[in-house]
């Protein structure tokens, strides 16, 4: 049964599909574009990471994105054990008690592998967002609206999520950005492994680097790596 709250908004959203053929295209381009979600978010860590010359805002802004990368990882390892552990839910795409347009009729084929709860896309950058907040509260502001408008909009009105399944998402990111960036956590943790990056640079950057570029790929590449080692085989 689609709750009342999640059938009302995609509902709504979904009697402006075809209606402007261009921003249906435009929409769809920004749910899949890694340019505009990953890789911005990764431009501006990389970006504050090298910005400050003072050694100890150095220091301090380093061990928050050390922080907001370990809260990446951890929301996404928990958004996929409740994957598992929750019912399968089928995207709106797929509910036979929906009656929505699709936006591109190849979306309904592409879709059709996944459970929809909660959104992966709402655990990763309501998680960044969240984690912007530690460096600077305009600049984390500013991420939360981008994730609403630019993220989360998109894959309600591509029917490829219910709203339900992005607050459940977001929550799970917030939370594991919070709790990986607690001031005891990052002089436990963060504060050893930067003073280990000074020691040894070049292995450390290049984690740094693969790290990123797993976020920009929406760590597919892990989920591909452990699917092989753990997985059917199939």
């Amino acid at each position: 049964m689609v709750p009342a709250f999640d059938r009302h908004i995609l509902e709504a959203l979904n009697q402006w599909v075809h209606v402007w053929p261009r921003f249906d295209v435009f929409v769809e381009f920004l749910s899949y574009s890694s340019l505009f979600k990953g890789v911005l978010f990764t431009v501006v860590m990389w970006w504050v990471w090298f910005s400050s010359a003072e050694p100890e805002v150095a220091m301090h802004k380093r061990q928050i994105i050390l922080g907001i990368l370990t809260g990446c990882l951890l929301g996404m390892f928990v958004a996929r054990v409740l994957v598992h552990a929750f019912p399968e839910r089928p995207r709106p795409l797929h509910n036979t008690e929906l009656t929505l347009r699709p936006v591109r009729a190849q979306l309904v084929a592409d879709s059709k592998d996944r459970s929809s709860f909660p959104s992966d896309h709402a655990t990763l950058f309501f998680a960044l967002a969240t984690g912007f907040c530690f460096l600077s509260w305009r600049l984390g502001v500013a991420a939360l609206l981008y994730v609403v408008v630019f993220v989360c909009l998109p894959r309600v009105y591509l029917d490829l999520h219910y709203p339900t399944d992005l607050l459940a998402g977001g929550l799970v990111g917030a939370l594991a950005a919070v709790l990986c960036n607690l001031p005891a956590l990052r002089q436990r943790l963060y504060a050893p492994l930067l003073a280990w990056q000074r020691r040894h640079p070049s292995p450390f950057y290049v984690g740094l680097f693969l790290m990123t570029y797993q976020i920009d790929d929406m760590f597919n590449g892990i989920r591909q790596l452990l699917s092989f080692m753990f997985g059917n085989g199939n």
